[in-house]
């Protein structure tokens, strides 16, 4: 067998967040997840929500976080031919 060689840093895909996690009150949390989701914990530590990054309510929640939402990226369309210049 051979040994996988360890990566230095993580895909860029995987976590994109740090773990937090906030107290709100009354033993409830608020769990901000390396992917983005937010988890809303009661005092025994069972989920009641949860919201991903996709979701409307995320932007209210995340901003407990200290987090903004914004626009989604677009990829830029190939490069167009120019039109020949004159000689």
């Amino acid at each position: 067998m051979t040994a996988r060689k360890a990566r230095s840093k993580p895909p860029a895909t995987a976590n994109r967040f740090r773990r937090r996690q906030i107290e709100l009150g009354d033993g409830v949390k608020l769990v901000l997840r390396g992917n983005g989701a937010i988890t809303q914990l009661d005092a025994a530590g069972e989920a009641t929500a949860q919201w991903a990054v996709d979701d409307p309510d995320w932007a209210r929640h995340a901003i407990r976080f200290g987090l903004q939402p914004q626009p989604t990226t677009v990829v830029p369309e190939s490069r167009r031919e120019a039109e020949p210049r004159p000689d």
